[in-house]
């Protein structure tokens, strides 16, 4: 992510004859009040909060990936990662625990950085200001609403709480949501100013259309499908601003970069790309065909394309067609199969003549007759091949009865693998009062089984 090219750190010290104090704060561990004391510091915790998000974001689809259909460990990969491929995440294993603990880091540093604005309002422009709160709001509420895809309950009041307490999605999702209505309303009020869009926000990163669209997403995964829609609408499919990504310039290195290989190495399983209709030439965006690439327990792979092998790649924070997706499943619900087939024909049909770095399938358009069951079944299907290594395949998975429970080698997974992760030892040891029970895990099903909310 980008870096702030100025950051000052002051270290003092003082010493006397008689000996010194070891009792030294870390300069790495500044306290809340130290980085929102100065405007400085408030840029400082919006540049490291979308160094943050990119790690919690990350961790998130890498673990998705795994527990469905996507991913398998690489030859060299540690014993749990290949354990998780087959739906098996004991707690307190770093598949589990990198999810909880980078996404909270997020959240605390977006809490950071809404406390800061406020605290310093006098000291910054209106538009900078504003820009800097409706960062916040979004990346806060994307965060959680990853945490939301991962655990079956998840703690959301906790700036400043020791021991926050754990609610159901039917209390969290609307939280997430007023979050990025937050966001809109803030940038609504007051548009970002020229500092805050060239100094502060990471280039390539469009703010209004990645609110636009995470509102789209959960407000779709509440089906409240009319403000799905509305908000699927005012994502652009072409442009400049289509498409909002992460970059890392040195020395910063794409995570998939680091995940091609070694301990923590996982690649795409095979059957993403052999599923697919003959024609359609979306795994050329993801990966590049093998015959011969297997895993640490047998998965046949394919490996990582180019733009996510090379540490200097970047990474999508969305892909527009999600968009279409959203709303073709949108009109389908309102019973215009018409439009959304529509929708679904732009998302197949999509090839080269579109300036834009997406997966491009290249289908025909849907030929015969269509119904509202076909096409919620199109929408998964297209949903599967154009939003891989997102995170998404398993919350889809979930609402489409699409857990089979654990797949043990040589089984090859088709969906999800479990409805949840194990909650994070670290929080359970420190907030014992407030962490549930971990979910009880479903048996192997070849018909799928329903996940409890």
């Amino acid at each position: 992510m980008r870096m702030m090219t100025r950051c000052v750190v002051a270290l003092a010290a003082t010493a006397t004859l008689g000996g010194c104090s070891l009792d030294l704060q870390s300069p790495n561990n500044p306290t809340e009040v130290q980085v929102t004391s100065s405007p400085e510091g408030v840029i400082a915790l919006a540049t490291g909060l979308q160094g943050r998000f990119a790690a919690s974001a990350f961790n998130f689809a890498y673990m998705a990936g795994l527990v469905t259909d996507e991913f398998a460990a690489t030859s060299a990969a540690l014993i749990s990662i290949s354990e998780a491929e087959q739906g098996s995440v004991a707690p307190g294993t770093g598949v589990a625990e990198n999810v909880f603990n980078s996404i909270y880091r997020t959240v605390r540093t977006a809490d950071e950085l809404l406390a800061g604005a406020d605290r310093l309002a006098g000291s910054f422009d209106a538009g900078t200001r504003s820009g800097l709160k409706a960062l916040a709001y979004t990346l806060k509420a994307e965060a959680l609403g990853e945490a939301l895809q991962s655990y079956q309950r998840i703690p959301i009041n906790t700036f400043n709480v020791t021991t926050p307490v754990y609610v159901a999605r039917s209390e969290a999702l609307p939280y997430v949501r007023a979050l990025l209505d937050s966001a809109a309303a803030q940038l609504a009020g007051t548009a970002p100013s020229t500092f805050f869009i060239t100094q502060i926000l990471t280039p390539g990163v469009n703010l209004p259309n990645m609110i636009n669209m995470f509102r789209a997403r959960y407000a779709r995964m509440a089906n409240d499908f009319p403000a799905a829609l509305a908000a699927a609408n005012l994502v652009p499919r072409a442009g400049p601003g289509a498409l909002s990504v992460l970059t890392y310039p040195a020395p910063g290195v794409n995570p998939y970069s680091n995940v091609t290989g070694g301990t923590n190495g996982i690649a795409p399983r095979r059957q993403f790309r052999t599923s697919m209709a003959a024609a359609d030439q979306r795994f050329g965006y993801f990966v590049i065909p093998s015959t011969t690439l297997s895993g640490r327990i047998g998965a046949l792979l394919d490996p990582f394309s180019i733009r996510f092998a090379i540490a200097s790649a970047t990474q999508p924070v969305y892909f527009p067609d999600e968009a279409l997706l959203i709303k073709a499943e949108a009109l389908a619900v309102a019973n215009d199969v018409p439009g959304a087939v529509a929708a679904l024909d732009s998302v197949r049909t999509d090839c080269t003549a579109r300036a834009v770095d997406d997966p491009k399938a290249c289908l025909p358009a849907i030929t015969g007759s269509q119904s509202q069951s076909s096409i919620a079944i199109e929408v998964i299907t297209q949903r599967r091949f154009e939003l891989f290594g997102t995170g998404l395949r398993w919350e889809d998975t979930r609402r489409s009865n699409g857990i089979r429970g654990p797949a043990a080698a040589p089984q090859v997974p088709n969906g999800g693998q479990r409805c949840w992760l194990p909650y994070a030892i670290g929080d359970r040891n420190a907030n014992a009062g407030n962490v549930p029970a971990d979910p009880v895990e479903p048996a192997p099903s070849a018909t799928g089984v329903s996940c409890q909310t």
